[in-house]
C-alpha cells in the first residue's frame, strides 16, 4: 500500500497496482495539464494540475462509497457472500474511473478542445488511453486478481470502466448489470465525486472561499434508495443544508472564477496562440502523439514563436472589459449587447472583442418530475423515517432562484482606447 498526502484529502491510501497506472507515462502526463487553463494568470495560485484532482477523485468514490454501503447493508444482494463480492468489485471500478476519467483531457484542459478534429471531444481521447495504452493493461492485471479472488463474473476490464463511466451503453447485453447506472451517477451527476474535490480543490490553489462546503458533513448523509428495482444516489433529510451549500459553491465558483472577465478573455487568446503554433493548427488525431502534447509543450512553442497571433497572450496584452450584462440575461439582454458590440465593431474594428457565456451551474430538475425523473437532474431527499422521497426543489426555496442558467455577455476594448470606448457605449444606450 502507498499513500500520497494530499492538500485536500490529507493522506490517500493507494494500492500497489492502482500505482502502476499512476506511475504510467499517459498518467503523469496530467501533472503538466493544468486544471484551470489560464486561471493561473489571473489567480496566481492556481497552477494545480489534473494529477492531483484525478488522484482526490479516485479517493472520494470509495469514501462516498463506503459511507452507502456502510449505511445501507445488503445493498446489491440479499445473499451475504455475493453483496460482498459486489460491493467490492463495485468499489475498485469507481476508483478505476475516478483515477483515469481526466486522462484524454488537452493541453490546458477544457479550453483548447476546439483544436480537436471535428466531431471529437476529450473524452474521445479519454477512451483511446484508458482501452489503447499500457493503462489497459494494468487494468486487466486488475480484472484478473478480481477473478481469482471472486469469481469470473467480477472481471474488470478497461472497456467495462469506459462504459460505466460513459453512460452510453448501459444497457449492453455484455453488461447488463442495472447497478452500473448506479455507480455512473458517482461520477456524473449533481452529486458527483468530480465536482466534490474540483471545487474545494480549486479554490484552495486560487485562494478563494467561494468553492468551500462542509464536504464530510454532505458525504456522512448520502445514501441510496430503489426506485424501479434501480438504485439511486440520494441525501437524507439531515443533510440539505449541507446539499444547498454544495450547489451554491459550484455557482459561486462559475460566476467568480470560472466565469472571471480576465480568464475568459485569456482563454480565447490562448486559443488563438494554440492555433499559431499546433501543426496544422488542430491537436493530432493519433493517440500516441495526442499524449505527447501538455501545457509546458505549448508555453515553449508559444515562448520560441514571432507569430503575431501569440503575443498578445506572450505578453499577456490584456483588453479592458468595458461593459458586462446581467448574470442571468435573458435574450433581450443578449441582442442588446450584440447590438451595442456591432456598432463598436463598425467603428473600431479589431480593437473591440465580444463574448458571451452561457452555463447552467447545475441541472436540477423541477419538483414536478421528481420522483419518476431519471434523467438524472433530479437530487431527492430521502426521508430516513417514512422512507419517503422527494425532489430537493420542493424543499428548498434557495435553490430555486439558480435554476436559471448563468448567461453573461461582454465586449472588451484595448486599453488605451477603453475610456473612449465606454463614452460610446453610453451615447449608444441613450438613443
Amino acid at each position: 500500500m502507498y499513500q500520497f498526502r494530499d492538500p485536500i484529502h490529507g493522506f490517500i491510501d493507494i494500492s500497489d497496482d492502482e500505482l502502476k497506472i499512476i506511475d504510467s507515462a499517459s498518467f503523469q502526463r496530467l501533472r503538466n495539464i493544468r486544471q484551470l487553463a489560464t486561471t493561473y494568470l489571473v489567480y496566481h495560485g492556481a497552477e494545480h494540475s489534473r494529477f492531483g484532482h484525478s488522484i482526490g477523485v479516485m479517493h472520494l468514490t470509495s469514501r462516498v462509497f463506503d459511507s452507502v454501503t456502510r449505511k445501507v447493508p445488503n445493498l446489491f444482494s440479499d445473499d451475504e457472500e455475493e453483496n460482498a463480492h459486489k460491493t467490492a468489485w463495485y468499489r475498485q471500478l469507481l476508483r478505476l474511473i475516478g483515477l483515469t476519467h481526466d486522462l484524454g483531457h488537452a493541453p490546458f484542459s477544457h479550453v483548447s478542445e476546439e483544436l480537436f478534429e471535428p466531431g471529437k471531444e476529450h473524452e474521445d481521447f479519454t477512451k483511446l488511453v484508458i482501452c489503447g495504452t499500457e493503462i489497459s493493461g494494468y487494468i486487466r492485471e486488475i480484472g484478473a486478481k478480481f477473478k481469482k479472488q471472486h469469481g469470473d463474473r467480477y472481471d474488470i476490464t478497461p472497456e467495462l470502466v469506459w462504459m460505466i463511466y460513459e453512460g452510453k451503453d448501459i444497457l449492453n447485453e455484455e453488461f447488463i448489470v442495472p447497478d452500473f447506472f448506479f455507480l455512473k451517477n458517482f461520477m456524473d451527476g449533481e452529486l458527483d465525486c468530480d465536482k466534490m474535490d474540483y471545487l474545494l480543490r480549486d479554490s484552495l490553489y486560487c485562494g478563494v472561499t467561494y468553492g468551500t462546503y462542509d464536504l464530510d458533513r454532505f458525504i456522512s448523509t448520502l445514501t441510496a434508495y430503489k426506485q424501479n428495482n434501480q438504485l439511486q444516489l440520494a441525501i437524507e433529510r439531515g443533510g440539505v443544508q449541507a446539499l444547498e451549500e454544495f450547489i451554491l459553491a459550484r455557482y459561486f465558483m462559475f460566476i467568480q472564477v470560472y466565469f472571471h472577465k480576465t480568464r475568459r478573455y485569456l482563454d480565447k487568446v490562448l486559443v488563438k496562440s494554440l492555433k499559431a503554433v499546433l501543426p496544422g493548427g488542430k491537436y493530432p488525431d493519433d493517440v500516441s502523439e495526442y499524449l505527447r502534447w501538455n501545457d509546458a509543450r505549448i508555453l515553449d512553442l508559444i515562448a520560441r514563436s514571432e507569430d503575431s497571433d501569440v503575443v498578445p497572450f506572450k505578453n499577456r496584452g490584456i483588453m479592458t472589459c468595458v461593459f458586462e450584462s446581467k448574470t442571468h440575461a435573458d435574450q433581450a439582454d443578449k441582442q442588446n449587447t450584440k447590438l451595442i458590440f456591432n456598432q463598436l465593431k463598425r467603428k473600431y474594428g479589431g480593437r473591440v472583442l465580444y463574448d458571451s457565456v452561457d452555463k447552467a451551474a447545475h441541472r436540477l430538475a423541477p419538483a414536478l418530475l421528481a420522483p419518476q425523473d431519471d434523467s438524472g437532474r433530479g437530487i431527492m431527499i430521502l426521508d430516513e423515517g417514512t422512507g419517503d422521497v422527494k425532489n430537493i426543489m420542493e424543499e428548498s426555496i434557495i435553490l430555486e432562484s439558480i435554476v436559471k442558467p448563468i448567461s453573461i455577455n461582454r465586449i472588451y476594448a484595448d486599453k488605451n482606447i477603453a475610456a473612449e470606448v465606454r463614452k460610446e457605449i453610453q451615447k449608444i444606450r441613450s438613443e
